[in-house]
């Protein structure tokens, strides 16, 4: 087993990732977009993008691109109450943690669902999947307020096992 790093909030370190796994010649069997940043602070990524946007969709996106693979990208229920702002996917209007961690989600179920369409058409044997692990303990909850966290893991520990 090899690890290659790969920063999904740069767009150049992803770009790099690519050349180095491309330069080896294996085959990619199945990928995982798993990575996620959630409810932070208002930042951007080092190329300017909205972090959650940026981070969450972008940098899966631009991965994306294999032929011979599964594709499975995780994402999040949130994506039920998010809301694609076209005119705003940087959320400079008006920035809500919770409302561009809801978009990048709602962006990767979109950008999924769009993808399998494309593949399908071409006559493609790759398929892209997209699935919600639920209620996870990671560091994802890192920027949640205490009450919030224990709510949601009580919640979790009652419903979800």
């Amino acid at each position: 087993v090899e690890f290659l790093y790969c920063d999904l909030a740069s767009m150049k370190s992803i770009r790099q990732f690519v050349q180095r796994f491309r330069a080896k010649n294996c085959p990619l069997h199945v990928l995982v977009n798993n990575a996620a940043v959630m409810l932070v602070p208002e930042r951007k990524t080092e190329d300017g993008f909205e972090e959650h946007f940026g981070l969450n969709y972008l940098g899966h996106f631009l991965r994306t691109h294999s032929h011979n693979a599964r594709i499975i990208t995780v994402s999040s229920a949130t994506h039920y109450v998010g809301k694609l702002h076209l005119n705003d996917l940087q959320s400079r209007c008006s920035y809500s943690p919770h409302g561009a961690y809801a978009q990048s989600k709602l962006a990767l179920v979109l950008f999924t669902y769009r993808l399998q369409h494309l593949l399908t058409a071409n006559g493609s044997h790759v398929t892209a999947n997209v699935v919600d692990p639920g209620v996870v303990n990671t560091g994802l909850y890192k920027y949640v307020f205490w009450v919030v966290k224990v709510a949601i893991w009580m919640t979790a520990w009652l419903f979800f096992k």
